[in-house]
């Protein structure tokens, strides 16, 4: 058992950042960051865009290469994973058997992505974009001439579609609502958006149901719920995100659309708080409801802001949610 200090679970944006602003704020004991990944802290906006298509060799855009996780004393514990938290003693159990003490913990372990189930999906092809190892496979499937179907018109289909058609694919979109991005913008935003899709060559197929997918010596082929069948090469399948909250619903911290924080991203343990994609919290701006943002941007305020409070800052956070997205 080590000196107890700060630990992070999940180097993601949310933790990278968090990891740098303790540091930065005068924290000067332990800081261990876990990542599941092998790789060190990089960014995932990426993924869905240049590097998918790029003639350059691709590699991450790291957040914390190894010279900035020295520079800032972060031990950064890769490939490895959080399977407990005994919240009586404040340990973190790791699945190779060790324990690490904390003074503060912060959960910062993202959403993993929502799964495709229907009729012949458990068989089929499909191709989901979370990570950069997802990226290099589904890179290697977007080839000059190749037929994408994309099931789910939000923020990863409609970029992973901008990226296909750079590629030389053609591309169909079927989303199950009347228009993309229905959770997100207004429709005007979103016919701007689609008018810009529909001009560079992307079919849309909205108002579906998808009935099954057949594998077939040519490929795939998804029949529609109005009979419609749809022949592709590949399938990319960007249906939305679940909160990662099994380790905090484990241990008995309060989880409500993700892991439930105060104004100050401290969760029902005061010793334990959470930031980024996992956690919901309530914003002044919202009358106090209750939210929970998957978007890049949010996950670096509140890291920092998480690591602020972490040190005894106790400051609500309130900055306004804001995207962007290179599907546009």
């Amino acid at each position: 058992m080590t000196e107890s200090g700060m630990v992070i679970i999940g180097s993601g944006e949310a933790g990278a950042r968090a990891a740098v602003e303790l540091r930065t704020q005068g924290w000067s004991g332990p800081i261990t960051l876990i990542g599941e990944e092998r790789l060190a802290p990089y960014e995932r906006p990426p993924l869905s865009k240049r590097l998918l298509f790029t003639e350059e060799e691709p590699s991450p855009v790291f957040i914390l290469d190894n010279e900035k996780l020295e520079e800032y004393d972060i031990d950064l514990l890769s490939g490895s994973s959080a399977v407990g938290i005994d919240r009586n003693n404040c340990t973190v159990q790791l699945d190779n058997g060790r324990e690490i003490k904390y003074h503060r913990l912060l959960l910062a372990t993202g959403a993993r992505a929502r799964k495709l189930t229907l009729k012949g999906s458990e068989t089929a092809k499909l191709f989901y974009l979370r990570t950069f190892s997802d990226a290099l496979t589904l890179r290697e499937n977007l080839k000059p001439g190749h037929h994408i179907a994309i099931i789910g018109g939000g923020f990863i289909g409609l970029e992973a579609a901008a990226s296909a058609i750079e590629k030389g694919c053609s591309v169909t979109l079927i989303e199950h609502g009347l228009r993309i991005l229905m959770r997100v913008v207004p429709k005007e935003i979103a016919d701007i958006v689609e008018a810009r899709h529909l001009a560079a060559g992307v079919e849309f197929k909205f108002g579906v149901s998808i009935e099954k997918i057949d594998n077939n010596v040519e490929g795939q082929t998804i029949t529609l719920g109005d009979g419609t069948l749809v022949h592709c090469d590949s399938i990319i399948v960007g249906i939305g995100a679940i909160p990662e909250t099994s380790l905090a619903a484990d241990c008995g911290l309060e989880i409500e659309n993700g892991i439930r924080v105060d104004e100050s991203l401290r969760t029902s343990d005061p010793y334990i708080f959470a930031a980024g994609d996992c956690c919901s919290f309530p914003h002044r701006l919202y009358d106090g409801r209750r939210i929970r943002v998957e978007a890049w941007r949010n996950a670096q305020d509140q890291g920092i802001q998480a690591a602020r409070n972490m040190l005894g800052f106790n400051e609500p956070f309130e900055v306004v949610p804001w995207f962007w997205s290179g599907s546009v």
